[in-house]
């Protein structure tokens, strides 16, 4: 239903209400190739007041939610899968969501066990997890793996607040996933104020997050180069992953070898992030034998 987007707009949700703006704020969302898709609310002088309220003052009632996110992460990846493809699919126009949510269980795996380390090492007393709010800067293509699971449920489990930053342009998808998650936190009795989302301008989610430094943690950003070193200049605080080189270092070309280069060469069709860039093989390999290794590849 391509009139839901327009119905339902995109808003700030602050501590599990959505703040809904003057007619005057309403804004129209474009998808990655400009087109119209959907409204959106953007934050009244008001509400970005609140907000930075909200950022600055809310202490984290929590230390270990593992149990109820990874429940929740089991419904996203079940229940609610078919909405988070279908939803990226029509804002960013990308053709393999489902390769995304599969690579999304198989990382979750090994990242919930790292994250199971680190609060052992604190019960343990060898650390200290800071808990302040960190800022989850969404990507276009693989929000639902590396926004919604890597940054904010891998975060939030360890008692961890988040506030999820929109976009100017394929806002829709990351937005409807923090409205899901919204709700399953409610549903679990999750505090809202673990999750905010900002549907601002740019000039003011860089007064919120510059005004707030004292108050917060890292941001996480999936970003150009240029892009990164622009919102490391106004927040240092920012670890940012940015286009390749995703690179391959081998010293044998075995079978094994050439498999794995394929695969991870051609995967997503059209050199998305996870694609390999750059392969450094033994002397000897020509360029005849890396288009042979093509040879039998089924487009």
């Amino acid at each position: 239903d391509v009139q839901q987007w327009y119905d339902n707009p995109v808003t700030t949700i602050l501590k599990g209400e959505k703040l809904f703006s003057p007619p005057s704020n309403l804004w129209i969302t474009k998808d990655a190739l400009a087109k119209s898709n959907g409204h959106q609310y953007l934050a009244t002088s008001h509400q970005v007041l609140q907000l930075e309220h909200h950022i600055k003052t809310y202490q984290s009632p929590y230390t270990d939610i593992r149990d109820q996110l990874r429940r929740i992460e089991h419904k996203l990846l079940t229940e609610h899968s078919g909405f988070l493809i279908g939803n990226q699919c029509v804002d960013f126009q990308k053709q393999d969501g489902v390769t995304e949510m599969e690579e999304s269980i198989m990382a979750n795996q090994v990242e919930r066990s790292l994250n199971d380390l680190l609060l052992e090492d604190e019960l343990n007393g060898k650390l200290t997890i800071n808990r302040k709010p960190i800022y989850v800067s969404c990507v276009s293509n693989f929000t639902n793996f590396l926004d919604l699971f890597r940054k904010t449920i891998r975060n939030m489990e360890l008692g961890i607040p988040c506030v999820v930053l929109g976009r100017s342009n394929t806002v829709q998808h990351s937005y409807r996933w923090t409205e899901l998650l919204t709700e399953l936190l409610k549903e679990e009795n999750i505090d809202p104020g673990m999750i905010t989302y900002l549907s601002c301008t740019l000039e003011d989610i860089v007064k919120i997050t510059t005004g707030c430094k004292e108050a917060t943690g890292m941001l996480y950003t999936t970003s150009s180069r240029d892009l990164a070193r622009t919102i490391k200049s106004g927040y240092p605080n920012t670890v940012a992953s940015t286009g390749g080189p995703n690179t391959l270092l081998t010293t044998e070309w075995t079978t094994g070898v050439k498999d794995a280069l394929r695969m991870s060469a051609a995967i997503e069709c059209a050199g998305q992030c996870t694609a390999l860039r750059h392969a450094v093989v033994p002397d000897g390999i020509t360029a005849k034998d890396a288009e042979a290794m093509f040879d039998d590849t089924n487009a």
